[in-house]
């Protein structure tokens, strides 16, 4: 099935057309109106014109037709059909022959109605109003009956040209054909006017919405308007701002923690999140020894800068890994694995995150000309069940792990020499015996806070002499 062509016509060309039409609709109504009216109005001041000249005749006439005083009827009807509107006067006796006329050769002669004569009306003195054409153009045909002391004695007939009517409505056409096209000319410049004063804050959001799609949020739509589309730019301009806030707070936020709880946090804010739960993960402590006789003869600044990178090092293997970074406790590091991916081995990527870590930190203490400066650390990793959730206060959070799990990675830390990685029992049943590394059982160890002692391991990588 062939996928059919949507033509695109751009909003201003909408509006254009829509003013337009609507400018024509109204003024070709108006215009029509006007016309008809006009007409009518013409038409009507013909018709009082005839009624007058007839009232003439039927008053001066009657006591001549008696007479027979045909010169001063002939007079009369002269005197009416010099009017330019007057086609034809005449004057009618008893016997329906025409005694007068403007046409001379009419004289004496049996009167006969205009072929297609049709009556409009009789008028309210008495005047039938009729109507017929002749090549196309219209007259009005008006008669009266002479009376003489409430006798018909004969009829008096005159024709009027509508050619004055015809000749003002085509000048009045002409005026409004004129005023037409001049308003639609107007209209069009206002149109086009507007059309450029709403499309153009449009075309500048489609451009800033492109610009925010490519990331680029700290953009703003240059558009001040006190009306709607203002508000819709502003609207959209505090979207950008949120959504660049939120993007910020993220790349901040994504430097503690994995990706995973980043977008957990921000896609559900106040959702389930927050709630505390059980889980069973595994944490790994890594903690420098003989850091207070390395950092004791240096300045602040450079103790936070060598801090910093060892723990940007560190942050990065452990998020490579599926890790988060819990916190930072003075020169000691806490990550957890497995609170965001329940279904993966937890355990495996903590036991290969921490012996990253630990290769890369024995080889920069080699490569250290000063071995009294080199940073050496001690790493303890623990499995099993602990409680994740936010802990703190309404003015201070933390998502964190809790839980006597936690104790016992931080112990097992302790309990770990320079470049040494102890594992519990439980991380060491869980993890992958065919992987590259090695370990090595310590036997049973006392723990801080603990009456009974637990099996360690330690856990190095294959090949290592430490």
């Amino acid at each position: 099935m062939k996928k059919k062509i949507k033509i695109r016509v751009p909003i201003f060309i909408k509006l254009i057309v829509f003013s337009c039409l609507l400018v024509i609709i109204i003024t070709s109504g108006i215009g029509f109106l006007v016309l008809n009216v006009q007409k009518k109005q013409f038409k009507d001041q013909l018709i009082v014109f005839g009624e007058s000249l007839l009232h003439v005749i039927a008053k001066n006439a009657p006591d001549k037709l008696l007479a027979e005083e045909d010169l001063a009827l002939f007079k009369l009807v002269k005197d009416i059909s010099e009017n330019q509107q007057i086609i034809s006067a005449g004057i009618a006796n008893q016997k329906n022959i025409i005694v007068a006329h403007s046409n001379l050769d009419r004289v004496n002669k049996t009167y006969e109605p205009p072929k297609g004569l049709s009556k409009i009306s009789t008028t309210a003195r008495g005047i039938i109003l009729s109507s017929f054409f002749i090549d196309g153009k219209q007259f009005l045909f008006l008669e009266k009956p002479l009376t003489y002391q409430n006798i018909d004695i004969g009829t008096a007939r005159i024709v009027i040209s509508q050619a004055i009517i015809e000749k003002n409505i085509t000048q009045s056409r002409n005026y409004i054909l004129i005023s037409f096209v001049v308003i639609i000319f107007l209209s069009l410049l206002v149109s086009l006017g507007f059309s450029i004063y709403f499309s153009r804050p449009i075309n500048e959001l489609k451009k800033s919405v492109k610009i925010l799609g490519t990331g680029n949020f700290d953009h703003q739509a240059s558009i001040i308007r006190n009306d709607e589309i203002g508000d819709l730019a502003d609207a959209f301009n505090q979207m950008a701002r949120d959504i660049a806030l939120k993007e910020k707070i993220k790349d901040s936020f994504g430097r503690y923690v994995t990706p995973e709880i980043v977008d957990m946090i921000l896609a559900n804010p106040t959702g389930s999140w927050m709630k505390a739960s059980l889980k069973e993960s595994t944490v790994l402590f890594t903690d420098i020894r003989g850091f207070t006789s390395i950092s004791e003869n240096k300045n602040p600044e450079t103790i936070v800068d060598m801090l910093n990178e060892h723990f940007t090092q560190i942050t990065q293997i452990i998020i490579r890994y599926g890790g988060h970074i819990d916190k930072f406790i003075g020169d000691a590091a806490m990550a957890v694995f497995g609170i965001t991916k329940g279904s993966y081995n937890h355990a495996e990527s903590a036991a290969k995150a921490a012996l990253e870590i630990m290769d890369l930190i024995e080889t920069r203490a080699l490569e250290n000309k000063n071995p009294g400066e080199a940073l050496r650390i001690g790493i303890g990793i623990n499995t099993g069940e602990m409680v994740s959730g936010n802990l703190g206060s309404q003015k201070k959070m933390e998502y964190t792990v809790i839980g006597d799990n936690v104790n016992v990675a931080s112990r097992l830390t302790s309990l770990a020499g320079p470049g040494e990685i102890l594992i519990s029992q439980k991380t060491h049943d869980q993890l992958n015996k065919s992987n590259d590394y090695e370990i090595t059982e310590k036997g049973q160890m006392p723990i801080k806070g603990r009456k009974i002692k637990i099996r360690v391991f330690k856990l190095k990588r294959n090949g290592d002499t430490i």
